[in-house]
């Protein structure tokens, strides 16, 4: 019984495979049959599979685009295209299911996968990285500065500065907030002024005692009394004082000439006690001697005494004087009606004796005030008259360093 209902089932079934089936004639056609039922099988497969959902097999293709493919010349925006209109799909994030074994598919390798904004943002324990603030204005600039070393030889409290006198002779004034006691020896670091002294930058070293110095400068004034014999060596910026000792003989000293450079050796010594005020003698009549037409102003403060007393050792003069020269000095008088100008032969008025400049058009003296430290420079007739040629403030750092203070020769 069984026998015959499985050979009836066989006959079915080979009936109905025959009458759905297409008749081969040509063996040519085997490939061509094959090809398209093996095709046909794949996409019925894939289409009821249950790996189908979330496949291009079941809706349409969806489309991402991508900002970083599209060219931005200022004009039309222009897609990237492969194959037609429609823009490149995204590479997936996730592989693909395919036959159960994972393939990761990527459409550009070199690309990094997209994300949202959102999923860029840093954990929430963790702070982004915050970016450097912008400094507020500029760096200031270095000072530029030049070391100095030489012996105190000179004070000068008028003006804020002290003068030191180098290795090689030169007279360096330096302004500083508190002067040191000339008879020293110092090393700074200093930056120049406007006005050609130098300022202290950081600490003063004390290198030692100077009981001697030799500097340089020009000869601008001679005082030439026997009992107290004196001249005044000056370079940019100081006028120093020096004084010869008196001959034991009595014999007249023997002083350099105005404007000749020479080199002083001296020793470096404390002032000693004033000497009595002789009794002065009877001033001659008005006619006799002419009144001066420029005088130092009465109103003007006395001079402090000096912090020291520079003494001759030796003098090297070298050759003929000079037509143009250095000053430094305290404002003494200021006549307009004469167009003159007195300033201190000495820049701590040391001498009690001063200087007068004949004021040419291209200075302005009128906002000077007595007392005021000024540099200048002048002017040396052969008949000894002076010729302001530039000014210059000299009053503290805060002066020396003002170049709207400067005139003539010496305005930069």
């Amino acid at each position: 019984m069984i026998q015959r209902l499985t050979g009836s089932l066989r006959g079915v079934v080979d009936l109905t495979a025959r009458g759905a089936s297409l008749i081969v004639t040509d063996r040519r056609w085997g490939v061509t049959m094959s090809a398209a039922a093996l095709g046909f099988g794949l996409f019925v497969g894939v289409a009821i599979g249950p790996g189908a959902s979330g496949t291009f097999a079941t809706g349409p293709q969806q489309l991402i685009e991508l900002p970083s493919l599209v060219a931005d010349d200022g004009g039309d925006e222009e897609e990237l295209e492969t194959g037609g209109s429609s823009p490149v799909p995204a590479a997936p994030s996730s592989p693909l299911a395919v036959g159960g074994e994972s393939s990761s598919l990527e459409a550009f390798p070199s690309a990094a996968p997209l994300t949202s904004e959102a999923s860029e943002s840093p954990p929430a324990d963790e702070e982004p990285a915050s970016e450097p603030k912008p400094t507020a204005g500029e760096e200031p600039e270095e000072v530029e500065t030049t070391e100095l070393v030489g012996a105190v030889v000179h004070a000068n409290p008028a003006a804020g500065s002290y003068t030191l006198a180098t290795k090689g002779g030169e007279l360096v004034p330096v302004h500083a907030a508190k002067l040191p006691q000339p008879g020293i020896k110092v090393s700074i670091e200093a930056r120049q002024l406007a006005n050609g002294t130098f300022a202290e930058e950081g600490t003063r070293k004390r290198e030692g005692k100077a009981t001697k110095a030799t500097f340089r400068g020009v000869v601008t004034h001679l005082d030439p009394t026997p009992a107290a014999p004196a001249y005044t060596l000056s370079g940019r910026g100081a006028s120093i004082v020096v004084h010869l000792r008196p001959d034991p003989t009595g014999a007249a000293p023997q002083l350099p000439v105005i404007g000749t450079y020479a080199t002083a050796t001296v020793d470096i010594e404390k002032p000693q006690p004033p000497a009595p005020v002789a009794e002065p003698p009877a001033e001659p009549t008005p006619e006799a001697v002419p009144a001066p037409t420029c005088v130092p102003d009465p109103t003007l403060p006395a001079a402090v005494g000096p912090a020291s007393v520079v003494w001759q050792r030796q003098l090297k003069v070298e050759g003929e004087p000079a037509a143009y020269i250095d000053l430094a000095g305290v404002v003494t008088a200021v006549c307009p009606d004469t167009a003159q100008l007195l300033i201190s032969a000495d820049d701590t008025r040391e001498s009690a004796e001063h200087l007068t400049l004949a004021i040419p058009t291209k200075i302005d003296a009128s906002k000077l005030e007595l007392g005021d430290s000024v540099l200048a420079t002048a002017e040396l007739a052969e008949d000894g008259t002076l010729t302001l040629a530039g000014l210059a403030s000299d009053d503290q750092i805060k002066g020396a360093d003002d170049e709207a203070l400067a005139q003539g020769d010496l305005k930069r």
